[in-house]
């Protein structure tokens, strides 16, 4: 018994991580932040993977700029561009905001 009720329980926890990472795929996505932002290339703006490879281990920095408390790391020159977005960025909640942020640091 006690071993099927680890099993759930360890399931439980697969199933809410990724819905947690779906979700911020989900906020990305609705945000349209894919319009700008490739996975692995970046044209006019940095990819996700240029994203994840400088925020590396600053994941606060990266929600305190989505919440418009600090300046961008990567390619601080494109701020303006990115005005209008990180106003939607500071109105999402909390976990909406931490979920964009593990999806972005995921690449």
């Amino acid at each position: 018994m006690k071993y099927y009720m680890l099993i759930v329980i360890a399931g439980l926890f697969l199933i809410s991580v990724n819905v947690y990472a779906e979700d911020g795929q989900a906020t990305f996505d609705s945000l349209r932040c894919g319009v700008c932002h490739k996975p692995d290339t970046g044209q006019t703006m940095p990819s996700l993977k240029d994203i994840a490879a400088v925020y590396k281990g600053k994941e606060n920095q990266l929600l305190n700029y989505f919440k418009g408390d600090s300046e961008p790391i990567v390619s601080p020159q494109k701020k303006g561009s990115m005005k209008v977005f990180i106003e939607k960025t500071k109105i999402l909640e909390d976990d909406q905001r931490k979920a964009l942020a593990d999806f972005i640091l995921s690449h």
